[in-house]
């Protein structure tokens, strides 16, 4: 009962300051594209111009038809964007509110959510767009299966948070995280099915068993089957996708308890 009344004592104290950190997200914001012509244009060109170099290139190795590899790619672009961007922006979600979190006592996790808010906000363009290219390529056979996001979105804000608060705690401690999970994500890249179809892989067994451990491969297809081909995602990858998060969530809770009074000391 304890723990019960804390946690919820914990998230009304963030509940209170919403517009405190909704106003660090806006500032995070217009810091990024401050200057910039296009503005948060960007979020949606660079994935694009990323698609269209791997389709260039892969296409025809995976012998896979342009109009169905493109938004495969795409799909897989914005979603390992939106992990990778959990971790490496999150590697300074906490750091970057040094100077409020020395002056203004406040939960610890509103620095980590204020980065999740940011993040999620690029996916969502990017998830918008997929959604009007799948609609263009295969019509509006894909309604049925789009209610479906709300839970998965959920599953991914989650996933994303914890990265953040996990990361951003790690970082005080040691700031060569940063460019250590940078080495990690490019490693992970290629063994999840970001750009080819995990089924090329059927016949090598190693591959296959290393696919299988792989838990982001399950938010991939969380996110592609409903809005690609119009299908509820397999009770399977739900089940590993929420309790990735779950554990992960878990950690970043533990995180929290143990540094929430410290941390200012290893800033």
């Amino acid at each position: 009962m304890a723990a019960l009344s804390y946690t919820a004592q914990y998230l009304s104290e963030i509940w209170k300051r919403r517009y405190f950190w909704l106003a660090l997200v806006k500032l995070d914001l217009d810091a990024r594209y401050r200057r910039s012509f296009l503005g948060i244009a960007w979020a949606l060109l660079q994935p694009l111009a990323y698609t269209a170099v791997m389709c260039l290139v892969f296409s025809q190795i995976f012998e896979m038809d342009l109009r169905e590899y493109a938004p495969y790619v795409f799909t897989g672009v914005a979603i390992w964007g939106f992990i990778s961007n959990s971790v490496l922006e999150g590697c300074h979600s906490i750091l970057v509110g040094e100077k409020y979190i020395r002056s203004y006592p406040a939960p610890l996790a509103m620095y980590s959510l204020r980065t999740a808010i940011s993040v999620a906000l690029h996916f969502l363009i990017l998830l918008a767009f997929t959604i009007l290219l799948s609609w263009l390529i295969r019509g509006f056979e894909n309604l049925a299966a789009l209610s479906i996001l709300v839970p998965v979105l959920m599953v991914l804000f989650l996933f994303s948070w914890a990265l953040t608060t996990i990361f951003g705690i790690i970082n005080v401690h040691f700031p060569d995280t940063h460019h250590l999970a940078g080495i990690l994500l490019q490693l992970i890249y290629y063994l999840t099915p970001v750009f080819y179809p995990k089924e090329m892989f059927a016949k090598r067994g190693a591959l296959v068993t290393i696919l299988a451990y792989n838990p982001l491969g399950y938010l991939v297809e969380l996110v592609r089957e409903p809005v690609l081909y119009g299908r509820i995602p397999p009770l399977a990858d739900f089940l590993v996708a929420i309790n990735t998060a779950v554990v992960l969530a878990g950690l970043a809770i533990f995180l929290l308890v143990t540094n929430e009074r410290k941390i200012i000391f290893s800033l």
